[in-house]
């Protein structure tokens, strides 16, 4: 799913790239696949935004003034790791420079996860849009992508399947994911395939989907 939303991201911001020079990455890295698609069609100044000591620090769920501002901000997987999501919100508006951009990737609908705090399973670009809606913005797009196939995968199953894996569920089995000796691994997969056998019969395909929506995605521009 990081594949597709990371394509979609750059096919959204694609159109403001010529006013784009600083970039913002909060609660990521250089390494994100939203920066390494970024920088491999242009040179964009980046710094990166957390808690851990190789960034600038930022916790979102706490009232942050900068007086660095970014004409594009990224946030993704992260919302679901703080517990003032307003707030967060308002932090990343707050970073912003007028008629810059934020970008926000986050869980619609996820299983629990660490990393370093979980604190929600997904939100809806519904309610992202109205959080940022309480600043003035502009709505560019916004939606949830998954697929019923996806979503089986992450519920039933509690698996986060690679692409491959997705497409040839029985064929594709990511036996490098789990951390358990080989034998759990194998026994593991046996235990799997009544599941992944009905997921045959789900479509794999990522659409636009609210009910079997996986991940959320929005962009906005800061229009004051």
């Amino acid at each position: 799913m990081r594949t597709y939303i990371t394509n979609l991201f750059f096919s959204e911001i694609s159109p403001y790239l010529t006013g784009i020079k600083k970039v913002a990455i909060i609660g990521g890295s250089e390494s994100d696949p939203e920066i390494k698609i970024l920088t491999d069609n242009g040179n964009y100044e980046v710094v990166c935004y957390g808690i851990d000591e190789k960034s600038k620090y930022l916790d979102l769920n706490f009232p942050f003034i900068s007086e660095e501002k970014y004409d594009l901000v990224i946030c993704s997987q992260v919302l679901e790791h703080i517990y003032d999501v307003k707030q967060g919100i308002e932090n990343l508006y707050n970073l912003t420079l007028k008629n810059g951009y934020i970008w926000v990737g986050c869980p619609a609908s996820n299983r629990s996860h660490g990393s370093p705090n979980y604190y929600s399973a997904g939100y809806q670009s519904e309610l992202i849009f109205n959080l940022f809606n309480l600043s003035p913005i502009k709505l560019i797009g916004r939606g949830e992508l998954g697929s019923k196939r996806l979503y089986f995968f992450t519920h039933a199953l509690r698996v986060w399947p690679s692409l491959r894996e997705l497409q040839h569920p029985l064929t594709r089995y990511d036996f490098k994911r789990r951390k358990e000796s080989f034998l759990f691994k194998f026994l593991r997969y046996f235990y799997d395939l009544t599941g992944r056998i009905y997921s045959l019969t789900l479509s794999h395909k990522i659409i636009k989907t609210v009910e079997y929506g996986t991940e959320t995605w929005i962009l906005v521009q800061k229009t004051n």
